[in-house]
C-alpha cells in the first residue's frame, strides 16, 4: 500500500511542479507569505486554523517534517491539502496529543494521503470510534511507535532538538492532562506545544519551559496558563488555536490578558486564520494568513506590537466610521475591540454601514464586542 501512496504522491508533485512552472515562471515569490515552502536552513511553523481544534505543521531545517495533531475529523483534508501544496509527501513525526476528537480527529485522513514514519502518542485510551479508527490506521500504515512521555526525545541533532516535557504522570481518567507536552528548540529559539495540558500538567513539569513561542494549553480555557507557569515561559509570542465564537468562551480574557501582561503578543486562529512563524535559529519572524509579516527580536517586540495594534492608519486616520471589518474573517468590530490589535492592516476596512446591512454581504458581528 506504501508503494502505490509513494508512486501516487510523486506523479501528483510533478504534476503540481508543471502546473507551478507554467503558471508561476516569471515570480518565485507569489505565493502568500505564509504558504511558502520553508527555505534551507529555516524552521517553518505553520499554526492552521482548524475551528475549535489543534495543528501544527513543521517544516524542521533539514527537510524532515512534523504534524501536531490535526483538528476534528472534517479538517483532515483541510491539514493533508495544506501539507501538500507546501510539496510534501512524507511526515517524519507525527505527534498525537491526546486523544480527544478535536485534536486527532483529522489524523486518519493524514495517514492516508502521506506516508508517515514515526508516530508519538502518550499512554491514553479512549472508546471512541475516531480514535480507533486513528489506531487502525496507524497500524496499517506500519509507522514507528513510540509512547509520548517526560523526557522522551524525538530529535537530537545539533542544533534542533525535540523533547517531551509531559505527560508526567497521566492518569487514564483525566485525557487533558495525559497531553504530550512537547519542547522544540533550533539555536536560540525555542517554540513550546502545550495540546491541552492544563495546571496539574503545568505544576508537574520541572523541566525548562522558557520559550520564545508558546502554542497555549486547552485553547486558552482558564484551566491552564496558570500564572507561575506563564511567567515560567515568559515568551514573545503566545499563539492561541481557537474556534471563532466558539460555545466554550475560549479564549478566556483573563488568560489572554496573563499572556500580554507577561510581555507576549497573543495570536489567534480565530482571527488571523492559520499562523506561521520562521526562524533561522537566531531571530524569528510572524505573518498570517493575509502576509503581514514583522522580523522581530527581542528589542524589536515592540515595534512589531505597535505595527499590529494600530487599528488606524494612513488616509484612513481620521476618517469617520462606526465599524472596522475584517475581510479575511467576515467580522464586524468596534474600533476599540481588542480584536482589531491583532489584524493585519491588509485586511481592515473602514464603514458606517449599520450592521444588518453588513450581515446581508455576509459578515457576522465580534464575539468579543458585540456590535449593534
Amino acid at each position: 500500500m506504501m508503494k502505490f501512496k509513494r508512486l501516487a504522491a510523486v506523479c501528483s508533485a510533478l504534476l503540481m511542479a508543471l502546473l507551478c512552472a507554467c503558471s508561476v515562471s516569471a515570480d518565485s515569490d507569489s505565493a502568500p507569505v505564509s504558504q511558502q515552502k520553508a527555505k534551507d536552513g529555516e524552521l517553518a511553523v505553520h499554526f492552521l486554523d482548524v475551528g475549535q481544534g489543534d495543528s501544527e505543521f513543521i517544516e524542521l531545517p533539514g527537510g524532515e517534517t512534523m504534524l501536531i495533531d490535526a483538528g476534528e475529523q472534517e479538517y483532515g483534508k483541510t491539514v493533508s491539502d495544506y501539507i501538500s501544496s507546501l510539496g510534501y509527501s512524507e511526515i517524519t513525526y507525527l505527534v498525537a496529543t491526546h486523544p480527544h476528537s478535536d485534536h486527532i480527529g483529522g489524523l486518519p485522513e493524514v495517514l492516508d494521503t502521506f506516508d508517515v514514519l514515526n508516530v508519538y502518542m502518550p499512554d491514553a485510551d479512549s472508546s471512541s470510534a475516531i480514535y480507533s479508527s486513528f489506531l487502525d490506521k496507524v497500524d496499517a500504515e506500519g509507522c514507528t511507535v513510540s509512547q509520548a512521555a517526560q523526557s522522551v526525545s524525538v530529535i537530537a541533532d545539533g542544533e534542533v532538538t525535540a523533547q517531551f516535557l509531559a505527560p508526567c504522570s497521566p492518569d487514564p481518567d483525566d485525557l487533558n492532562n495525559a497531553s504530550a507536552v512537547l519542547k522544540l528548540t533550533y539555536g536560540e529559539v525555542s517554540f513550546l506545544f502545550m495540546g491541552d495540558a492544563e495546571e496539574v500538567s503545568e505544576q508537574e513539569i520541572t523541566a525548562d519551559v522558557s520559550a520564545d513561542v508558546v502554542k497555549v494549553g486547552h485553547h486558552g480555557s482558564d484551566t491552564s496558563s496558570s500564572q507561575g507557569f506563564v511567567n515560567r515561559v515568559s515568551p514573545q509570542y503566545a499563539v492561541i488555536e481557537v474556534g471563532a465564537e466558539n460555545a466554550y468562551g475560549h479564549p478566556n480574557a483573563d488568560v489572554v490578558a496573563r499572556w500580554q501582561n507577561a510581555g507576549a503578543q497573543v495570536l489567534r486562529t480565530d482571527l488571523l486564520g492559520n499562523i506561521v512563524i520562521r526562524s533561522d535559529g537566531t531571530a524569528v519572524s510572524v505573518a498570517d494568513s493575509s502576509d503581514a509579516v514583522s522580523e522581530t527580536t527581542g528589542e524589536e517586540d515592540a515595534a512589531f506590537t505597535q505595527m499590529t495594534g494600530a487599528a488606524e492608519s494612513g488616509a484612513q486616520k481620521d476618517a469617520q466610521y462606526t465599524y472596522v471589518l475584517n475581510t479575511s474573517s467576515k467580522k464586524i468590530h468596534m474600533p476599540d475591540c481588542s480584536a482589531v490589535s491583532s489584524m493585519a492592516d491588509s485586511n481592515k476596512e473602514y464603514t458606517s454601514e449599520s450592521v444588518s446591512e453588513l450581515e446581508k454581504k455576509g459578515y457576522t458581528p465580534c464575539g468579543i464586542c458585540d456590535p449593534e
